[in-house]
């Protein structure tokens, strides 16, 4: 909070305030002496997370990655006259992106990492049905 009239107030900790959502911006401005366009200023200047924006969640991520991931393959086996290998290839880079975010979940308390053979068995039948169509 502001001590004084005259001292710089606390950006840092207004920011903190203002993304964590623990005050609503009128109250943010009261606690800490400033303006509501002063607060505006900094949030656009420095690019804070909106009030109303939705933070994204491990689980979610990873759920709307595994739509992604259906929606490609379901392209490649509709994509009958396309060379696949494009297709194969951003296929390759989602399933990295999706290895990734798992991993980042293990490494979150209370969360069992996901084991190697889950993702092999994944990979498998990925190749799989990438084999499949383009034996068709």
């Amino acid at each position: 909070m502001a001590d004084d009239e005259g001292a710089a107030p606390n950006w840092a900790a207004i920011r903190e305030e203002y993304e964590a959502r623990r005050f609503v911006p009128a109250t943010i401005c009261k606690r800490y002496g400033i303006t509501p366009a002063q607060l505006r200023y900094r949030r656009q200047v420095e690019g804070w997370l909106s009030a109303s924006a939705r933070v994204a969640r491990q689980d979610g991520l990873v759920a709307r990655m595994l739509k992604v991931l259906d929606k490609q393959i379901r392209r490649l086996e509709m994509a009958v006259n396309e060379p696949i290998e494009k297709q194969a290839n951003v296929l390759s880079t989602s399933v990295k992106t999706l290895d990734k975010l798992i991993e980042l979940g293990a490494a979150q308390r209370n969360v069992e990492p996901a084991t190697k053979k889950d993702m092999t068995d994944l990979r498998d039948k990925l190749a799989k049905r990438i084999d499949q169509f383009k034996n068709r």
